[in-house]
């Protein structure tokens, strides 16, 4: 079934929402996998960013009001070995912040060790936000 006209961008439509992110963070190299959706909404070098960052440069462009919040809550899911969904702001590269939420999920080896934490960062807007997420 086709989609309805309304639907289908024109080919000369430049105006689209950022894309949806996907990364994945070896924990035991520091370096976060993503590629280049989350590099762009990051203001991050999209080869850069597929090849592996530390995850302090990806925490770097995390609104200060934010960073300690998100912080704290990568940690938490990493203990508790829970799912982790948080909202926060970034800055791309033109310096400007937008409004992300994040999914992610810290994943151990057999002898219980985290070593993998991977998920998506989606944009947003807070009206999209669940209240539970905030």
């Amino acid at each position: 079934m086709p989609l309805p006209e309304e639907f289908v961008p024109s080919p000369d439509d430049n105006t689209h929402a950022p894309e949806a992110g996907f990364f994945t963070w070896d924990m035991a190299l520091d370096l976060v996998y993503a590629d280049s959706a989350l590099a762009t909404l990051f203001g991050l070098d999209p080869d850069e960013a597929e090849c592996g960052l530390p995850l302090s440069d990806y925490l770097d462009r995390v609104h200060p009001d934010d960073r300690v919040r998100l912080s704290k809550a990568i940690r938490d899911a990493i203990i508790a070995r829970h799912p982790q969904q948080e909202m926060y702001r970034v800055r791309d590269a033109a310096g400007q912040y937008a409004s992300v939420v994040a999914y992610g999920r810290c994943f151990s080896n057999r002898e219980g060790t985290p070593v993998h934490y991977a998920g998506i960062v989606v944009p947003s807007t807070e009206a999209d936000i669940a209240p539970s997420f905030n």
